[in-house]
């Protein structure tokens, strides 16, 4: 079964607002994101999604997250894909306490996320990256 977040509001996607400089590990507000309407990805921006080192490479901002389940526990496995297609292309998994990393040309763009899991709903989220950023998303059991 496949949601999409802005129709039916049936998962949670939160999201902390990261503040620049020394500090920027750190959340600095957070809040719940307003679901929008997806839009087709950028035209001529590409990104690999590579296990991310350490540090941020320059021109680059870090995404972040985690995702977990109905109770609170941390989802494996799941599928983080950007754009249009599947998981084959341009995906990364979540480890085992559930967290992804992905790291973006500093483009002010909007980006199509879906996380993907058997036994559960997708969800379809458009985030536009402005600056960097880490969320949370809970995927609800398909029934």
């Amino acid at each position: 079964m496949r949601i999409r977040l802005s129709a039916l509001g049936l998962a949670t996607l939160l999201v902390a607002a990261c503040s620049s400089g020394p500090a920027a590990t750190s959340p600095t507000a957070s809040h719940v994101v307003e679901p929008t309407a997806a839009t087709p990805p950028a035209e001529g921006t590409p990104f690999h999604l590579n296990t991310p080192g350490p540090t941020v490479p320059e021109g680059h901002w870090r995404w972040s997250g985690s995702v977990i389940d109905q109770d609170g526990k941390a989802l494996s496995g799941v599928c983080v894909h950007i754009g249009p297609g599947d998981c084959r292309f341009n995906s990364i998994r979540t480890d085992d306490q559930g967290k992804w990393v992905i790291d973006f040309p500093q483009v002010d763009v909007q980006y199509d996320f879906h996380f993907v899991k058997d036994g559960f709903q997708t969800v379809d989220q458009s985030i536009h990256t402005t600056g960097p950023g880490d969320f949370q998303v809970r995927l609800i059991p398909t029934k």
